[in-house]
């Protein structure tokens, strides 16, 4: 499959993630370690997507990546779950 620059500079930053366990970055973040613009890197991620290169879990604003050809991930959503003192 032929990746256009942008979705395979995305992908790259997405793999090395993944192989780290960092956490999965925000398209801004994304567009910034690219060169890109926050648009362009919001529409490659999708690409990928939509392609079947990556999987995506989303809660809120937070998301986590999974390379399919690998199984690599990007380090698991935390969840904020307040205590409450007995």
């Amino acid at each position: 499959m032929k990746l256009t620059i942008n979705q395979r500079r995305v992908f790259n930053v997405l793999e090395r993630l993944a192989a780290e366990g960092a956490a999965c970055p925000t398209n801004a973040a994304l567009a910034e370690r690219i060169g890109s613009d926050t648009s362009d890197a919001a529409k490659a991620f999708g690409d990928l997507r939509r392609l079947g290169v990556i999987d995506v879990v989303t809660a809120r604003t937070k998301r986590q990546v999974k390379i399919v050809a690998t199984g690599a991930q990007t380090a698991p959503i935390e969840s904020k779950r307040e205590t409450v003192d007995a």
